[in-house]
């Protein structure tokens, strides 16, 4: 069945089919839907999320394998299946059409996620599979004449309200790019107090301030377990154009860090007496004290894997980079 994207959400919370499609052109809309079905997958008591990227090179059997496999916690599992503009091919067709008529009696969720669907595609015989018995999800990007009126609700979502020179300014500023103009939101929220209305002057001069930002903020959120605030600070420098390596290289040296002490502290060593050994000033101990307390050692183990991943991505293994790095940011401060 197709449905539209506004209708994403209220179709989860009814019985819905096992396999869904996302499809669209859009970035933030399509990873914003993407969230939806995840949340809605823990919701629902799934644990386990399995990852497949699909490129040339893909083996489509080994997919079949994984929904047949048992999931490592006992129960079922998320698996997302990310084409990007790859197409699935003859072989991938027939693994998808399979799929479909398996997924009425597994109780495994499969998420697809592609680029918007040529004409081609939409005729083939396996999306006619899916579109009876899965849920498909079109995303289209927002027209430009539209764009004030989204950024109005997107502001107003998140607290904040914006007259209208300072919206038209700040779609503007956007051209069009929904990423970019939540970024900025996000930006934003951190420094307007609650009912300031936002005019275009104080909107340009809080642009601005947001700059301020530095790596070592992000560091310091991602200890303080402060998930929220260490999402917007990571979206605000991608949004200033820091690099990515860099950004990994502020998140990983906290986690090694982190590790080391936990590891320490496992052997019975005092917390005051390591952190002297590990030269971490006093006025960030407090961080580290709250990280220990709230990360074990297997998880801080499967950060550090995160990271590699993350790490052969930017060097262009062909997974996302930046929404790797999102889920690293995510999971160490949470």
């Amino acid at each position: 069945m197709k449905i539209q994207p506004s209708r994403l959400e209220e179709s989860l919370k009814k019985p819905h089919p096992r396999l869904i499609w996302l499809s669209g052109d859009e970035p933030l809309q399509l990873q914003e839907a993407a969230d939806l079905v995840r949340r809605h997958a823990r919701q629902q008591g799934i644990e386990e999320r399995e990852v497949h990227d699909v490129s040339a090179q893909f083996q489509w059997k080994k997919l079949l394998e994984s929904t047949a496999s048992l999931s490592l916690f006992g129960g079922n599992k998320l698996l997302e299946i990310r084409l990007g503009s790859s197409k699935p091919g003859k072989e991938g067709g027939e693994v998808i059409q399979q799929l479909c008529r398996q997924s009425a009696q597994s109780g495994d969720l499969l998420l697809f996620t592609s680029d918007k669907l040529d004409a081609s595609q939409s005729r083939s015989a396996w999306y006619k599979t899916v579109e009876d018995q899965g849920m498909v999800v079109q995303i289209w990007p927002v027209e430009t004449s539209r764009l004030p009126g989204w950024i109005t609700e997107r502001s107003r979502a998140m607290g904040l309200t914006l007259d209208p020179e300072a919206t038209s300014l700040l779609a503007e500023k956007v051209e069009g790019n929904l990423l970019a103009a939540s970024q900025e939101i996000e930006k934003l929220k951190l420094f307007v107090q609650p009912g300031e209305v936002l005019d275009a002057q104080r909107l340009l001069s809080l642009i601005e301030d947001a700059s301020r930002f530095s790596l070592f903020d992000l560091a310091d959120a991602c200890l303080a377990g402060q998930a929220d605030r260490a999402l917007r600070i990571l979206r605000g420098l991608q949004a200033e154009g820091t690099e990515a390596p860099l950004l990994l290289w502020a998140v990983t040296r906290e986690i090694r860090q982190t590790a080391t002490l936990l590891h320490r502290l496992n052997e019975g060593l005092p917390f005051d007496s390591l952190c002297q050994q590990l030269r971490i000033w006093d006025k960030r101990r407090p961080l580290y004290r709250q990280a220990s307390q709230r990360i074990s050692l297997q998880q801080v183990h499967q950060l550090l894997q995160l990271a590699q991943r993350c790490d052969q991505a930017i060097k262009g293994s062909g997974e996302p980079a930046a929404e790797l790095l999102l889920d690293l940011v995510y999971r160490f401060s949470t």
